[in-house]
């Protein structure tokens, strides 16, 4: 499965069974290791090029998805809880005269994940977001806006309930 991927790092653990059906568009760093029954894939029903970039030593829980319509990028050291959903895009509703299946996938702009992030089980997170270096996605999180680093975010929707104090050294 690996010869189909537009990049395979070293050392990466991919089990059993990896949904996916445009592999071409997704690049997997160094020790990357993913839990079974994930689903990494692109849709390319809007953009003819998307990519998934999956930085180095990036752990993704069982049961985790992530599908980019434009560009996903997770940084490295990330560590993703299992059923972890992340989606740079959703599925067109706006016209009340057609089903919901028969409309057009729509776009939110790249997500981009930071160095050091963790993702708690169970979050999803949604389009043209970006998510700050060692910042943690609190369990049951649904993440609609930017999270500056060294952040921690709970709810639905996320909000700020911690951030690391440089100056005292301590989360506050």
């Amino acid at each position: 499965v690996t010869r189909k991927f537009k990049h395979v790092g070293k050392n990466c653990s991919i089990r059993p069974i990896l949904n996916m059906t445009t592999p071409q568009n997704i690049s997997l760093g160094d020790d990357v290791s993913m839990g079974i029954f994930c689903w990494l894939d692109t849709n390319t029903s809007i953009n003819k090029h998307p990519s998934l970039i999956i930085g180095n030593r990036v752990h993704i829980g069982a049961h985790s998805m992530i599908i980019a319509a434009n560009k996903i990028i997770v940084g490295n050291n990330v560590v993703m809880s299992e059923r972890v959903t992340i989606l740079d895009h959703y599925h067109g509703y706006e016209d009340v005269n057609k089903p919901v299946i028969d409309q057009p996938i729509v776009s939110k702009g790249q997500i981009e994940i930071g160095d050091d992030c963790f993702i708690g089980i169970n979050s999803v997170i949604l389009g043209n977001i970006k998510i700050g270096k060692h910042a943690v996605i609190g369990a049951n999180c649904v993440v609609t806006h930017d999270v500056p680093a060294y952040k921690v975010v709970a709810g639905s929707p996320a909000k700020i309930i911690k951030q690391y104090d440089f100056k005292k050294k301590q989360w506050l």
